[in-house]
This record gives structure tokens, sequence and C-alpha cells, in this order.
């Protein structure tokens, strides 16, 4: 087992359309949430972000929020898609991530609210924010945020007493 703790990146997908004809899950991305998701994925790769996988949701505009991540130039080995993480409550997401194979040490998911703010909420006991501002940035995830848990243990044990929130991280606003 290596000495260096796994990482979880947790993305809200981007800015999307308020309506598609085809339904919620058909929701595109918005021109700005595109730009948005790019400048995102530039800032995760220019931080030393490398993510072996990313398990996305299968809606539109999570698929195409992790396709910006990348043409933003943070470099994803891998994508899973999970039904799962669609209409997810933490529980769901929590069991999208206990079913990542151990040798991943860099995760991304990428999903929707309330499911990642409420994941990156049940792993908060070591953030530096206080309780009351920390859930009023949680419940005002917005569109393309980013949280960053730290984990000791395996993906099948995720959450437990090593893992910690580290940084949330709002999109940038000037693209």
């Amino acid at each position: 087992m290596s000495d260096t703790p796994r990482v979880l990146v947790l993305v809200r997908h981007a800015q999307a359309k308020n309506h598609s004809s085809g339904g919620d899950r058909a929701r595109e991305l918005t021109k700005s949430g595109r730009r948005v998701a790019r400048a995102v994925g530039a800032r995760l790769a220019a931080d030393g972000v490398r993510p072996e996988l990313a398990v996305c949701s299968p809606a539109v505009r999570t698929v195409q929020t992790c396709d910006e991540l990348t043409r933003g130039a943070l470099p994803i080995r891998d994508v899973w898609g999970d039904a799962g993480l669609y209409d997810a409550d933490v529980e769901d997401v929590l069991d999208s991530i206990r079913a990542v194979p151990d040798d991943v040490r860099t995760l991304l998911v990428v999903g929707h609210a309330p499911g990642v703010p409420m994941t990156a909420g049940v792993v908060t006991d070591h953030c530096d924010l206080g309780e009351q501002a920390l859930q009023q940035r949680l419940r005002a995830w917005p569109p393309a945020g980013v949280g960053v848990v730290v984990h000791d243990g395996p993906w099948s044990a995720f959450p437990d007493a090593t893992s910690a929130l580290v940084l949330l991280q709002d999109p940038p606003d000037d693209v």
C-alpha cells in the first residue's frame, strides 16, 4: 500500500441550459458552462491533479462537463458512466465511490447537486471553515464547483476517520 493518500475530486456539472426538449437528462451545457468547465480543468491540471478514473453521471451536462475538463488539459485516463449518479443522494454517490478499484489513487466524480455537495458534507471533520460557514458553502455549491477530499483507506471503506475535505473551490468567474 502506498503512503500517499487517495484523492477524491468532486465536481458538480457546469452551468446547463434550463430546458431541453429531450427532458432533464438531455440538458446541455451553456456556452459559458463549457468555458468555465475548461477553465476548471486547466486549474486542476495546473494544481497537479491527475485522475486515473472519472466516474460520471450519464446526463448530457455531466458528460459534457467531463469532456470540457479534459479539453482544459485535465488528463483523465479512463471514464466510467454510472447511472446511479443521476438524481443521486449521498448514499448513491458513496456507493459509486466504494465500487472503484483500490489501484485508483486519484478519482474524479462528476455529478449533480445535491449529491455532490452532500458527499463533501460527510467528510468535513478536518475542514478549517466553521460549521455554519461550511454548511452554507455546501448548500450554495455552484455549477462547476470543486471539492477535494483526501482518504487514507481503501475506496470500499470510504468515508472513514481518515477522510477529510481539504478544499472547496468555486469556479473561476473571469472566463
